[in-house]
């Protein structure tokens, strides 16, 4: 419970038999107070009447110390008051009697010790200190775990000597006629106790607690000595109690284990793996016990046992146990129901944690594989929320001076250089769910880049829920092929002008031919015509070295 207002009073044990809880006027103030019924104005008239001007109210004349006492502890009202931190500084006889506790047992106890749903008991004491008041029925525990309704009032009392806030719990037993279709109290706290379970369950974190917290009210409510959830490992050959709730007279076993042999189960432990729900008492064996089951009630320490199959993707796993050792201890067929239900609760509440484990498994598989490559991959929403990002991405936001911290968070908000029409082709691809690939140039400051993407629809119920972005800078290749493209295109005008280099030496080389024939020396004349024709193979030769480049420069700018 959260504390009482900043001006209360630290917490303090006081003595059986002793009221010594305020000054005597603010005690009179308490003895007003006892009746639920008596919940008057008296508390606005005394608060009005000096207390927060220092001024002392008068005291009742006549009215002694040891006359309050008497009243609260001879009340046929149960009379508790609570400190500061929520914890039970005095109780009177009738309030101890309906719980069964003494009083040393219950001073101490945070005040929803007296509720059978602690919740219940905070949300009560809350709306107290916030109005000043409370009264309702609610349903409490004894001692010995049976459930009982009790008409309770809850005020916030404040001490007109020190102006210190106290609460004061009043409270009446109330007594229920059933008729033929009402459930007895019993039923009614067992059903209090599986309904406040599912809220526990909310938080996947809290699971183990949430699991003890509801052992404890379920064995509370159904009157169980011990409460448990054992679990076979997966060849069915060891079980062991992982949770665990027991009275302080019993034995722990949480954490205890068993061994079996697959060939040699136990009877109980073949009929639970079988789906069967082990229900051992005398009421159920109609009075005559097998020897195995006897001697199983005395392993357990118990009179009564009841075993309720856990299944986890339609497989039993394990199972939740309840265990009684009063005479003639039995489990009702609404027991059973409802403490199956809880089963099914504490099952479906392990399944999400199972599925939650195993999709941060493959999710941790996933990212493994992503890091390792070495393109940019990014996956995000419709709304276009970053929901992954490898580490390649989170290098080029820090190779760009940008923020690292990236999952969560908008996509343009990470990136802040983005054009417009980014937007348009996540559109796109959502209004499609085709894939989307696309080349452009981004600058950021100073930096340009070409990157080419592919955009990917990820599928949900036939609707695109995701798009994962896979992204290359092309830049050092986009220069690279512009060499190559200037290159090319050189030698081609190198082989073009080389072409024409050997149509101008074949011309003047005819002239000369030419010039030769009009000479009268034949042996010159035949010199010059040997000269002619070997320049003649030589450039010959140059030629189809030619066509052999161009032939080579067409296949590397084919396949290059």
């Amino acid at each position: 419970m959260r504390g009482l207002p900043a001006t209360a009073m630290g917490g303090c044990v006081l003595p059986p038999g002793t009221i010594r809880v305020m000054h005597l006027d603010s005690t009179s103030r308490l003895a007003a107070d006892v009746s639920p019924e008596q919940h008057g104005d008296d508390s606005d008239r005394q608060e009005e009447g000096g207390s927060a001007t220092g001024e002392v109210p008068a005291r009742t004349p006549g009215v002694t110390t040891a006359m309050l006492q008497q009243v609260i502890e001879t009340s046929l009202s149960g009379i508790c008051i609570v400190d500061r931190k929520g914890r039970i500084a005095f109780a009177n006889a009738p309030l101890l009697a309906m719980w069964g506790y003494a009083l040393q047992e219950m001073v101490g106890k945070p005040v929803t010790f007296l509720w059978l749903s602690p919740e219940e008991g905070r949300d009560c004491i809350d709306r107290a200190v916030a109005s000043g008041r409370w009264n309702g029925t609610v349903a409490a525990r004894r001692s010995d775990s049976s459930p009982f309704d009790v008409r309770l009032s809850v005020s916030a009392v404040r001490d007109p000597w020190t102006a210190e806030v106290w609460l004061l719990l009043s409270c009446i037993g109330v007594a229920v006629q059933h008729g033929a279709g009402d459930a007895p109290a019993h039923h009614r706290g067992l059903e209090a106790a599986v309904a406040a379970m599912p809220a526990r369950f909310m938080d996947p974190a809290q699971i183990d607690p949430a699991i003890d917290s509801s052992l404890e009210d379920l064995g509370r409510a159904c009157g169980a000595c011990r409460a448990y959830l054992s679990l076979f490992n997966d060849p069915r050959t060891l079980l062991g109690t992982t949770h665990e709730w027991c009275r302080p007279e019993q034995n722990p076993r949480r954490g205890k284990s068993r061994k079996f042999l697959t060939t040699d189960l136990p009877w109980w432990a073949a009929r639970i793996l079988e789906g069967e729900t082990v229900l051992v008492d005398e009421a159920s064996a109609k009075g005559r016990l097998h020897r195995e089951e006897r001697e199983f009630l005395k392993q357990h320490g118990a009179t009564a046992t009841l075993m309720v199959p856990l299944r986890l993707n339609g497989s039993v796993v394990g199972f939740v146990g309840f265990d009684r050792n009063i005479d003639d201890a039995r489990f009702e067929a609404e027991d059973v129901a409802l403490l199956s239900a809880a089963v099914h609760i504490i099952a479906g509440a392990l399944d999400r944690k199972q599925s939650e484990y195993l999709f941060r498994e493959s999710e941790s598989l996933y990212q493994v594989v992503l890091d390792a490559i070495t393109d940019t991959v990014t996956v995000v929403d419709t709304r276009l929320t970053l929901l992954l990002a490898n580490d390649a991405f989170i290098a080029l936001c820090e190779d760009l001076g940008l923020a690292t911290d990236v999952v969560g968070k908008d996509l343009f908000a990470v990136l802040p250089f983005l054009p417009p029409n980014t937007r348009q082709l996540y559109e796109r691809v959502i209004r499609t769910g085709r894939p989307l690939t696309s080349e452009r140039s981004l600058r950021c400051g100073d930096r340009t880049m070409i990157v080419r993407e592919m955009r990917i629809p990820i599928f949900e119920h036939g609707e695109v829920k995701r798009i994962v972005t896979v992204s290359r800078d092309i830049t050092a290749q986009r220069e690279v092929e512009d060499l190559k493209s200037k290159a090319y295109a050189q030698i081609e005008r190198n082989m073009e002008q080389f072409a024409l280099l050997a149509d101008h030496i074949r011309n003047p080389l005819q002239a000369i031919v030419g010039r030769a024939e009009l000479l009268d020396d034949a042996a010159a004349r035949e010199q010059i015509r040997q000269q002619v024709h070997r320049i003649n193979g030589i450039i010959d030769q140059l030629d189809e070295r030619w066509a052999e480049s161009r032939k080579l420069s067409m296949f590397w700018r084919k396949y290059s």
